[in-house]
This record gives C-alpha cells, structure tokens and sequence, in this order.
C-alpha cells in the first residue's frame, strides 16, 4: 500500500462516530483535503496531538478508494498559546473559517497557506493588535479570491489624494470626498460590519492612514503584511471594519466563528467599563 506525505494546517475538524475526526487539511500542493483520522478522539490514540485544530504538521496517509486515511503525522507548529487567551483562540477559527470558504480540494494553494500560518503565528504570539492582523488577513484574502480593491485613485477623477476617500464596497473603487459630493445620495456610508446589501451602494470611510494601510496590505510581502501600525483608535477601527465589511459583501456571507468573536470582545469590554 502506497504511502503519502504532505505538510499542512488543520483547519477543520469533524468528530465520526465515538473515536475517529475527519480533519480538513490546508496544503499547498493539494489545496484543502480531506483525512479520515482514526482513533484520535482517544487520549491515548497516536494521531491525538497532530489532529487538533490549528495543528501545522506532517500528514502521512494512504488511499483507500476516494478516502485518504491518516496513517502517522509530526506536528511542525502546534499553536499551543492560542488556547491561552479566548480572543486569540476565536479569531484563529475565524481564520481558519475564511480559508476553508476561499479554497478548493485539488487547487495549489500556496500563497494562502503561507497567509494562514503568518496570521495564527502572530495572533498565537500576540504581535500585533488584532484589528491589524484580522484585517490584513481580510484584505489579502480578498485579492487571493480575486477581489482586491483598485486603491490607486479616485475612479471618477484619478485623483491620488483625498480626505477622505470613500471605497465603493462591491465595485472595489475609491471614491474622492469631492466626486461623492457630485454623485447624489443614493450612496450609502456604513462604518459599521458587513450586512445585507438592499437600498442603496455600501461605501466605507477611508482617511489618509487607513487607505495607505489598505495598500500596505495588499502590497507587502506576507512575510511583512502586518509591519505598519495605525496609532490613532479610530483609524484602527475603520480599518477593521473595512477589511471586514470588504471580505464578507464579496463572499455574500457571515461567519459564525465572526459573531462569536465580536460577542465575546463586546462582553469583555463591557465588563471592564463597569
């Protein structure tokens, strides 16, 4: 029986019947693929430590008809330290999330899997705040799918400066404060999260900081992409909703792993105002 070896992050586990999980496995030659890991629900069962969630590891496997089994794996980078703090530990299965949505079994996925495991070192870590790192991973996300922003000028004027400039959300356009004056009001301007999309253009404010950082982000090496800071509280968080509200409009869906994230931010922010 022909054995199998590829290198991976585990991005999905299913529990199957009482001892076994079927783990999703982000590669970059394979893309996302399916294995069936048996026992590993047991303590005491040898897959156990490569068969969590986050795991970057080896996988060994052997076909068997369409399924591929797990025979043996090394964990390369467990991420232990994202189950030290819960906001790193729900933002991880966001990410995680956002890449099972955005890959494919068969298609390489190499650029991806390189953003993945940058992101969940630095949220493991704690490197960089999380609205950067979050949203850095949105944006680049995004242009791997094949949706990044034209972030260049303003799309009616050319015009390279503006404060603010405004990004049209589902046309990936910028927008200048003086050409949205001449456009009319059916243009909506939301700084809050992705939501449907009915009665009028989403459009997301953009001051000069935000929008170099945008472009930061789609620029940077991945390596890189989240060397650039964002001082001031409120730039920070029209980035983030940017970047957020940018990637869910154009995959046309939420994430619950998202709400619960936000939820439990909000509850322990409130906690600490009283």
């Amino acid at each position: 029986m022909k054995h199998e070896s590829i290198d991976g992050v585990v991005v999905r586990v299913r529990d199957y019947g009482d001892h076994d999980r079927y783990l999703s496995v982000l590669t970059k030659e394979q893309g996302r693929i399916t294995l069936l890991s048996k026992g590993s629900r047991s303590l005491r069962g040898t897959q156990t430590a490569v068969s969590q969630l986050y795991t970057y590891g080896n996988f060994e496997y052997y076909r068997r008809g369409e399924f591929k089994i797990l025979k043996s794996g090394t964990p390369i980078q467990p991420f232990y330290s994202l189950s030290m703090d819960i906001d790193r530990l729900n933002l991880a299965a966001y990410l995680c999330e956002v890449a099972c949505e955005v890959t494919d079994q068969g298609e390489e996925a190499g650029e991806m899997l390189r953003l993945l495991l940058n992101s969940l070192y630095a949220v493991s870590r704690d490197l960089y705040p999380q609205e950067i790192v979050k949203g850095a991973y949105e944006l680049r996300v995004a242009a791997l799918s094949g949706y990044e922003p034209e972030l260049h000028a303003c799309a009616e004027c050319a015009r390279s400066r503006s404060d603010p400039f405004y990004l049209n959300v589902m046309n990936g356009a910028l927008l200048c404060a003086e050409c949205l004056k001449k456009s009319g009001a059916n243009k909506k301007v939301r700084d809050t999260a992705y939501d449907d999309i009915r009665e009028a253009e989403l459009l997301c404010t953009l001051p000069p900081a935000v929008h170099t950082a945008m472009r930061y982000c789609l620029q940077a090496p991945i390596e890189r992409i989240f060397s650039f800071d964002l001082k001031d509280g409120e730039d920070l968080r029209l980035f983030a909703k940017a970047a957020e509200t940018y990637l869910l409009s154009h995959l046309g869906r939420g994430f619950d792993s998202l709400n619960f994230y936000h939820a439990m931010r909000t509850a322990d922010a409130q906690k600490k105002e009283i």
